[in-house]
Formats: structure tokens, C-alpha cells, sequence
């Protein structure tokens, strides 16, 4: 392992090495300027090495801090460049409102996906990664119909109950222990509780809903140890052969487990519609 670690940082090196040679070369003795986007201001990097550096540093977990020290020094727009693809960076809600509001045509696609993305999102199907086209349209009416629309609301009346019966036994069984009450924690577990029911419906128990719980903070805290998969994968694939399998091993457990309970959804509505004469109760399947 160590050998091939020296094999890798060697080739990162060079790479470096002729980044900058070439960005030497390009601004000091040749007199055409190739044609380039005019981008926001950027931290100073080093070519290669920083963009890997930046990579490892902004994840969804911790990148607020971070974002925050750039955009006070550097403005409220920024560019940084994750691996090899620049992402901007906006902070004013203004200047945001503008792109994405005004402009919305123009920012509606999603820029392609990294490796551990595209297989995550099953190649982009799902509602946060696909690209903007018929298949995004389709997930983005399933989302704000079936799940976000307000007249949907009373159909999870039930489920409201039963999540809000599991706070409040998990409240007195704390309380009863004579140890601190932890509200957070116990706010949050039933908060997710209720996510799990709203997209898998009713049949889904407590012992299902703690395995998925497991799962999904397994893959928030490996974001970081994954995301340097991303770098180079035809060569992390070889030297991180290791880390890969753990990364498809845990993508395995997350569909067995969805998948189990999208086929016991679907096989409860079928039966729905056999009862009730082909008049099934509405889909809670968010893709």
C-alpha cells in the first residue's frame, strides 16, 4: 500500500509541476490568450494540488465555516475549483435571486456528477442529482404532489400521531432513568421517523426505520473518506481498491433495504386496489 501511495503521490507531482510549467509558459511567452470564461475571484491555488486540497476540505457537513472566511475576504460570489470543474459559490440572497430566479433557464441543468454521485443516484435518478429533462420533471411532480403539496397533508395524519406517540414514550422512558433528557436527539430521531414513513408508508416498523437511520449516517460520516474517490477514479479504483469495495458495500445496503420496502409498498397497494376496486390510496414513494 505504501508503495503504491509513493506511486501516486510521484504522478501528482508531476502533474503539478507541469500545471504550473504550463501556466508559466501560456502567460509569459505566448501572446494569443485563449478564449476563457470570466469567473468570479478565486483563493490563490496552486494548480492540481489545491484544487485536491479544496476537495477534501468542502463537504455538506463542515463547509459553512469555511465558505464564510472566503466569501468575507473575497466578496459574495466565489469560485473555487473542485477537482477540475471551477463551482461558484454565492452568498448574497440578491445576487442569488438573480441567477436562479431571473436567469433560471440558464442555471437549470446540473453540472455532470462525480463517480460515488453516479452511483448514489442510480446514473441521476433522483430528484436532488438528475439532470433537467423529462426524468427530473417526472421526480420533481412526484416530490410537490405527493409529498410537499399542503392538500396531502391529512393523509399523513396518521403517521403524525404514531411518530409523536414515539417521542413522547421516549421522553418518559428517559425521564423515568433519571438521566438528562436529551431533546435534540430525541426531536430529531422522530423527525426521521416521520421522513421514513411519509416516503415508505405506514408498514414501515421501528427495527426497519433504526437499520435505515444506521445506514444513512454511516454514509453522512464516510462523505469526507469517500469524496477523495472522486480525484481520479480509473487510478483510485486500483490504488484504493479497498476503500471502494467498503463504498459499493454500503451503497448495497442502502438499496436492499429501500428496495425491500418499495416492494412491500407497491404488493400493499396492489392489494388496496383488488380491495377497493382498482382505487388505491396515494403513492409514498419518493424517489
Amino acid at each position: 500500500m505504501n508503495h503504491w501511495l509513493l506511486v501516486l503521490f510521484s504522478i501528482l507531482i508531476s502533474i503539478s509541476i507541469s500545471g504550473i510549467l504550463k501556466f508559466i509558459f501560456n502567460r509569459y511567452f505566448i501572446n494569443s490568450k485563449p478564449a476563457h470564461y470570466k469567473l468570479p475571484p478565486s483563493p490563490l491555488s496552486i494548480p492540481v494540488i489545491s484544487n485536491l486540497l479544496w476537495r477534501g476540505r468542502i463537504s455538506p457537513s463542515d463547509h459553512h465555516p469555511i465558505l464564510n472566511k472566503l466569501h468575507a475576504k473575497l466578496g459574495p460570489i466565489i469560485t473555487i475549483y473542485l477537482g477540475s470543474r471551477p463551482v461558484i459559490f454565492i452568498a448574497d440572497r440578491f445576487l442569488a435571486h438573480k441567477a436562479l430566479i431571473q436567469n433560471g433557464a440558464v442555471f437549470a441543468n446540473r453540472p455532470p456528477p462525480s463517480a460515488t454521485q453516479k452511483i448514489v443516484s442510480s446514473n441521476q435518478r433522483n430528484v436532488s442529482l438528475a439532470s433537467y429533462g423529462p426524468t427530473w420533471r417526472l421526480l420533481r411532480r412526484n416530490l410537490t404532489e405527493n409529498f410537499l403539496h399542503p392538500s396531502r397533508a391529512k393523509s399523513f395524519s396518521h403517521s403524525r400521531r404514531w411518530v409523536l406517540q414515539i417521542l413522547m414514550n421516549r421522553l418518559e422512558s428517559q425521564e423515568k432513568s433519571a438521566q438528562p433528557v436529551r431533546i435534540r436527539e430525541h426531536l430529531q430521531y422522530a423527525m426521521f421517523c416521520l421522513l421514513v414513513v411519509m416516503c415508505f408508508g405506514d408498514n414501515v416498523d421501528e427495527t426497519q426505520i433504526k437499520q435505515i437511520e444506521e445506514v444513512q449516517r454511516r454514509t453522512f460520516l464516510s462523505f469526507k473518506r469517500f469524496n477523495i474517490l472522486n480525484i481520479w477514479p480509473r487510478m483510485t479504483k486500483i490504488v484504493m481498491r479497498r476503500r471502494w469495495e467498503e463504498f459499493y458495500q454500503l451503497r448495497k445496503c442502502q438499496q436492499d433495504l429501500s428496495v425491500s420496502l418499495i416492494r412491500a409498498r407497491k404488493n400493499l397497494q396492489e392489494e388496496e386496489r383488488e380491495n377497493n376496486g382498482n382505487e388505491a390510496s396515494p403513492c409514498r414513494i419518493l424517489c
